[in-house]
């Protein structure tokens, strides 16, 4: 019986001692300077400058790098509009490493009379220039909160772009009408294509059955007689229209 509280007793014992120890260190690395920060180093920036981002760091230089609160450091930068996420960590023994996620622009909304960026989450983040219309297409709303809820449309022209092989391309988008029933991209050369407001998986599958459309049309010249399609119909069918009848 002894024993076992003898053992007992020295497993706490063993505890506490490497509770204390622990202690100490923190304490000791906290309180003592031997890592000053001497560089900030950034990662993944290619729209945001690093002089932005320097100005709004809440760290100086000789700061001890156990005294950053790395939290904090991230709270702060993710309010840029154009930082969508931040990763902070300290890479002994003085720097201080920041991994930036900017946000990804996949098209422009026009928001109470002002143009804005807006991601394929349907997240509005940021301001834009009026010569950003010559770089990104224009999503009209018929009520912003369509915005988030038919984002899979967004995301679709993201894929497209990425993916980049498919007919039409991202660059030939013009405008795209999101409403509660209907979805409308316009190209630049005046098609008007019409979707269902579906999930992201079948939006791709009309959109490769699209492709398959375009194929079809600048093979055999018609394109530019071209005036509409309708993916929206039932099945694997699509309705073609020409804005004259094409000649045989």
């Amino acid at each position: 019986m002894f024993g076992l509280r003898r053992g007992w007793l020295k497993l706490v014992a063993g505890v506490l001692s490497s509770g204390i120890l622990f202690l100490g260190g923190w304490l000791f690395l906290h309180r003592v300077n031997l890592f000053p920060l001497e560089e900030v180093r950034f990662e993944g920036l290619k729209r945001v400058s690093e002089a932005e981002l320097r100005q709004i760091l809440p760290v100086e230089r000789g700061t001890n790098l156990f005294r950053v609160n790395l939290k904090e450091v991230k709270r702060i930068l993710e309010r840029h509009p154009w930082v969508a996420s931040v990763e902070v960590s300290r890479d002994l023994p003085h720097t201080l490493r920041i991994y930036v996620q900017e946000e990804d622009p996949i098209a422009l909304v026009v928001l109470s009379g002002k143009l804005y960026f807006v991601d394929p989450r349907g997240k509005v983040f940021a301001r834009a220039p009026r010569k950003a219309l010559f770089d990104y297409p224009v999503v009209n709303v018929e009520k912003p909160s369509l915005l988030r809820k038919e984002a899979d449309f967004l995301r679709l022209m993201a894929w497209v772009r990425d993916k980049d092989i498919y007919l039409p391309c991202y660059e030939s988008f013009s405008q795209i009408y999101l409403g509660s029933d209907r979805i409308i991209l316009y190209t630049k050369e005046g098609l008007r294509i019409r979707f269902d407001p579906e999930p992201l998986d079948e939006l791709k599958a009309d959109y490769r059955r699209l492709d398959r459309i375009m194929t079809y049309l600048y093979r055999e010249g018609l394109y530019r007689k071209a005036a509409a399609i309708r993916l929206d119909y039932p099945g694997n069918t699509a309705l073609l229209a020409y804005r004259e009848e094409p000649k045989r």
